[in-house]
């Protein structure tokens, strides 16, 4: 896996905001990746990362994440239910967009900057 991407996509995580997700689609959008490489990336490295903020795009997150997924969406006053995410809850690609040209860091610009030293 790529380094840079792999770091974009944990970096774009740790943008949502408590009580708000984002599909591993919105990710992917903006981190220009596939959601397949988001949820590879969730899956090797995302237990660092307030993972239960990025859902399918249904809001539904595997079975085995379900439960403790739900104690952090109740303890964030996430809208949701016993088995998913509602939509009130997701941010748009714009909404990821806008927080990310705001407050993100692209990694790809720091290590070109290491390399330029």
């Amino acid at each position: 896996m790529d380094d840079v991407a792999v770091e974009r996509v944990l970096r774009l995580v740790e943008l949502v905001p408590p009580g708000r997700v984002v599909s591993y689609g919105t990710i992917a959008a903006v981190a220009t990746c596939s959601p397949r490489y988001v949820g590879r990336v969730m899956r090797e490295f995302g237990r660092n990362v307030s993972w239960w903020r990025v859902v399918g795009a249904d809001g539904v997150l595997p079975a085995p994440l379900l439960v403790r997924a739900c104690e952090q969406w109740r303890a964030e006053a996430t809208p949701h239910t016993s088995a998913k995410v509602l939509r009130a809850a997701f941010l748009t690609v714009g909404e990821l967009e806008g927080l990310w040209q705001e407050h993100g860091r692209d990694p790809a610009d720091e290590a070109l900057g290491e390399q330029l030293d």
